[in-house]
């Protein structure tokens, strides 16, 4: 709440997603100036915009809110809130990540900075127009908090455009919940206001970070494909999902309209993309997927990069989060042995039957997967004496996956320094070691920089995406497959996908289930450790099905060396707990207890 006094702490360069902006962002408020003062400022506006900033999420697994570990993807082998959300026990009391108060507060900071920024005019004398750049800018910060609450929570309270006063009364306090398609609504008008006003893209580097056009078209891609999806379009589960006035909150019926507002969605992000995904060429000139894919990550605002948050501190966490403990890494999160299944052989082809189990996976005998002995020369990507089951996989797999016996990234500063990880139970980044190892006896390279010294805590900078084209692509294939089935668009845009990995195109002739289940799986690999999975399987209602498998890795508890066979054997690492009620958060019960009005979300 704003009080006469404005007391606001301006946080980190890095964690506001302003780095770029330092030197008119750096500096402490006057905590005596009111609010009234500060909006006839220049340079205390543009620290409120700051402020506003500050409410995006940390994605980043070490230190963050990163929901990775949540989802089938992978495993955390710290004993944090993830595991308490995994084993079901939480509830409206004590509910991990729990994000409410903290997206609210960012919309209320938005509210304010839209309604007053137009009195600064001291900054429209030295940048003539530029209030309306911020007041738009603020206005998509302001969308995407309520996009994170819907996403979380579900239907949610919009609150009044002017921020109510502290001493308003309690019935004017007290709001109902709107329905998720009101919210959607309100969402995709405020970021149709934005993009008319705010330029496609950065216009010089030190707007990286904010939002802008772009943002604000691929923000309203994402939120009309959330609400296209069977979780919120004519889902009958939540039949009896209502206010306490009787409103429904979920629509009963089904809208294939939804889907067609969700292609056109994300067909024009790639509209105003025609230079296409990132690519890379190796040392020979040529195009080199697995350059391609593990680049995108880390060359700083290439061009497939719509939306990104500077890094400083939060990169090492990060990248020590997934390096070898013999190179003072972590090693905290192991992706799991489901993951490590769907990555195709480079072929093209799946390694295993599409009806196969974890526990006991049937071999397609076409893709030239073998899942016993060791390699006698080394191919393209992996060593000599490398476990077969990570031979001849395709590119992002080598990009994305760390596994026993693999060479590390990083070769020192020589480039000749090779560490071999050694995940095997004695081994040096081994279970026997000390808590810091990996469950699953994976660990994680994608978004590792090869030139980060984690040893000797030298990092290379990069930022982590949030928007880039790669997912508007899918986005696109999906909701044309379920709006026009057939239309020759959605083969096209998964294989350029699978194009730039390295990968042959789709066979012809899918039909739409068998296309559906091509785009989840290309989801699921191209997308993978960015947050996407745990909101996908929710939102297509599968994760009845994915959440309540167990995680399964690799027997890290054994092996004594890179060829003993013991440690090759797939095992349970965590059985979890999946509810109904679990496909929502709870809303915090110090908000119900505040607001009688409110209703809790199913189950819960």
């Amino acid at each position: 709440m704003i009080r006469n006094k404005l007391k606001y702490i301006l946080l980190v360069l890095s964690s506001i997603a302003l780095v770029s902006c330092k030197k008119f962002l750096d500096k402490q408020p006057n905590d005596m100036l009111n609010i009234d003062q500060v909006f006839t400022i220049r340079l205390e506006t543009e620290r409120y915009l700051a402020n506003v900033y500050s409410y995006i999420p940390d994605p980043l697994i070490c230190n963050g809110t990163n929901y990775t570990p949540l989802s089938d993807e992978a495993d955390w082998v710290f004993n944090w809130p993830h595991q308490q959300i995994n084993t079901g026990n939480w509830s409206p009391v004590s509910a991990p990540f729990d994000l409410w108060a903290k997206y609210y507060k960012g919309i209320r900071a938005a509210s304010t900075f839209i309604n007053r920024v137009g009195e600064c005019a001291e900054c429209d004398q030295l940048n003539p127009g530029i209030t309306a750049q911020y007041r738009e800018q603020a206005r998509v910060l302001r969308a995407y908090y309520y996009f994170l609450l819907l996403r979380q929570y579900g239907p949610v309270v919009i609150l009044p455009e002017t921020p109510l006063p502290i001493d308003a009364p309690l019935d004017e306090i007290q709001m109902p919940r709107n329905s998720y398609d009101e919210c959607v609504d309100f969402i995709v008008s405020e970021l149709d206001k934005a993009e008319k006003v705010l330029p496609d893209n950065p216009l010089n580097t030190i707007d990286y970070g904010r939002t802008t056009a772009g943002v604000a078209r691929a923000l309203k891609s994402r939120v009309l494909l959330y609400a296209a999806s069977p979780q919120w379009n004519g889902n009958t589960d939540y039949a009896d999902f209502k206010n306490k006035d009787g409103k429904q909150l979920i629509n009963q019926v089904f809208n294939k309209e939804k889907w067609v507002k969700a292609a056109a969605a994300a067909k024009a992000v790639i509209d105003k993309m025609p230079g296409g995904l990132y690519k890379k060429n190796g040392i020979d000139g040529k195009f080199d997927p697995l350059l391609s894919y593990q680049y995108l990550f880390l060359d700083r605002w290439n061009a497939e990069v719509i939306w990104g948050r500077p890094q400083t501190g939060d990169v090492i966490r990060y990248e020590r989060c997934a390096s070898p403990r013999q190179l003072n890494g972590y090693i905290g999160l192991g992706p799991s042995q489901q993951l490590v299944d769907e990555y195709e052989m480079e072929n093209g082809i799946a390694p295993f039957t599409a009806n196969s189990t974890t526990a006991n996976p049937v071999i397609n005998p076409a893709s030239g997967y073998l899942e016993a002995g060791f390699s006698t020369a080394a191919t393209k990507y992996a060593k000599a004496g490398t476990f077969n089951m990570f031979v001849g996989r395709e590119p992002r797999f080598y990009a994305s996956i760390g596994y026993n016996g693999m060479d590390w990234l990083y070769k020192g500063a020589d480039g000749k320094t090779i560490t071999r990880v050694e995940l095997f139970a004695t081994g040096r980044d081994g279970y026997n070691g000390s808590n810091d190892h990996s469950t699953t006896g994976y660990t994680t390279t994608k978004m590792v920089n090869p030139e980060s010294d984690v040893k000797n805590g030298k990092h290379v900078l990069k930022a982590w995406i949030f928007f880039r084209l790669g997912e508007f692509y899918l986005n696109y294939a999906e909701a044309l497959n379920e709006a026009d089935p057939g239309n020759s668009d959605i083969a096209r845009y998964v294989n350029l996908v699978r194009e730039r990995a390295g990968l042959p195109a789709l066979i012809t002739g899918l039909s739409q289930d068998q296309m559906r289940e091509r785009i989840r799986h290309e989801r699921k690999i191209e997308l993978a450790f960015e947050e996407h999975r745990f909101w996908d399987v929710r939102r297509w209602k599968i994760a009845d099905k994915t959440e309540t498998t167990p995680i399964y890795g690799l027997n890290v508890t054994a092996g004594t060396s890179f060829t003993d066979v013991n440690f090759y054997k797939r095992t349970i690492v965590e059985t979890r707990v999946f509810n109904k009620k679990h496909m929502l958060w709870p809303l915090p019960q110090s908000e119900m207890d505040r607001n009688n009005i409110l209703v809790q979300n199913p189950g819960w």
